[in-house]
C-alpha cells in the first residue's frame, strides 16, 4: 500500500516536472510519467513478496524466460514499440498536428506505443504502425508557426505584367492575416503560347493558411476583373480526317 501511493506521488512529481521542461512529445511525457509509476510500484511488490517469503529470484528467471519466448513471436509488435519511442523521443509530430505520413494527409488525433491514429480531412480514421511512420518520410505541415502559401495566376499577353503585379503586392499587404516579414513577392513563373504565369507568395501564420488561400484566391479573381485585366481561356483544337 505504501509503495501504491509513493508510485501515483512520483508519477505526479514526474508529470509536473516535464510540463515545465517542455521536453519531448506529449505522448513521451505520459508514457515517462506512466513508466516511473510503474516501476516504483513494482518495486513495492517485489519488496511484498520478499517479506512474505517468496522467493522473488525464481520468479524472476522465469519471467525473463517467458519474455523472451514472447519477444520472438511478437516481432513486428516490439518493432512499432521502438519505433514509437523514437517519434515520441524526436518528436517529428505530436497530438494535433497536421502530417503526411505513408501518403497520407490527416490530422494527428492520438498516438500510442504501437501505431499512430489519423483523420483526414474527410474524417476517416487511418491507424499507421509506428514502424512504417517512422521508417518513411513525415511532413509535418503544423510544424512551424509560419507558412508561405504559394499561389500561380495567368494573364494574357496583352496585359501589362508590372501592373498585375503591383495589384496583387497591394492586395496581399491590404490583408489583415499576411505577415510583413518575410515580406510578399511576385514574380513571372513561365511564359506559354496563351499566358503569363505570374507566381505571388505570401506569408501567414499556420493556423491561417488556409482562410488566406481561399480568401485571397477570390479577391484576386475580382480585382482583374475590376481592372480589366484577363484570364485567358484554354483552347483545345480538335482535328478531323475525313
Amino acid at each position: 500500500i505504501f509503495f501504491a501511493i509513493l508510485a501515483k506521488f512520483a508519477a505526479v512529481i514526474t508529470r509536473r516536472f516535464l510540463r515545465r521542461q517542455q521536453r519531448g512529445s506529449r505522448m513521451l511525457r505520459q508514457f515517462v510519467q506512466k513508466t516511473i509509476g510503474f516501476v516504483v510500484f513494482t518495486i513495492g511488490v517485489t519488496v511484498a513478496l520478499s517479506a512474505m517469503g517468496v522467493q522473488v529470484g525464481t520468479l524472476l528467471t522465469a519471467a525473463g524466460a517467458g519474455g523472451l519466448i514472447i519477444g520472438f513471436a511478437l516481432q513486428d509488435s516490439i518493432a512499432n514499440f521502438a519505433s514509437g519511442i523514437m517519434i515520441m523521443f524526436y518528436k517529428p509530430f505530436d497530438m494535433d498536428d497536421f502530417v503526411l505520413i505513408d501518403g497520407v494527409k490527416g490530422k494527428v488525433e492520438k498516438m500510442s506505443f504501437v501505431s499512430t491514429t489519423l483523420v483526414t480531412i474527410d474524417n476517416k480514421e487511418l491507424v499507421i504502425p509506428n514502424r512504417k511512420a517512422w521508417g518513411g518520410t513525415i511532413t509535418n505541415y503544423t510544424g512551424r508557426a509560419v507558412r508561405r502559401v504559394d499561389f500561380l495566376f495567368y494573364i494574357s499577353h496583352g496585359d501589362d505584367i508590372e501592373r498585375a503585379s503591383a495589384l496583387l503586392i497591394e492586395l496581399v499587404k491590404g490583408h489583415e492575416s499576411v505577415l510583413s516579414k518575410p515580406e510578399p513577392i511576385v514574380g513571372v513563373n513561365s511564359l506559354s503560347d496563351v499566358a503569363v504565369e505570374v507566381f505571388l507568395r505570401p506569408w501567414v501564420k499556420t493556423d491561417d493558411y488556409w482562410p488566406v488561400y481561399w480568401e485571397l484566391t477570390k479577391q484576386v479573381k475580382v480585382l482583374f476583373d475590376k481592372e480589366g485585366i484577363t484570364i485567358p481561356k484554354q483552347q483545345l483544337l480538335v482535328h478531323s480526317a475525313l
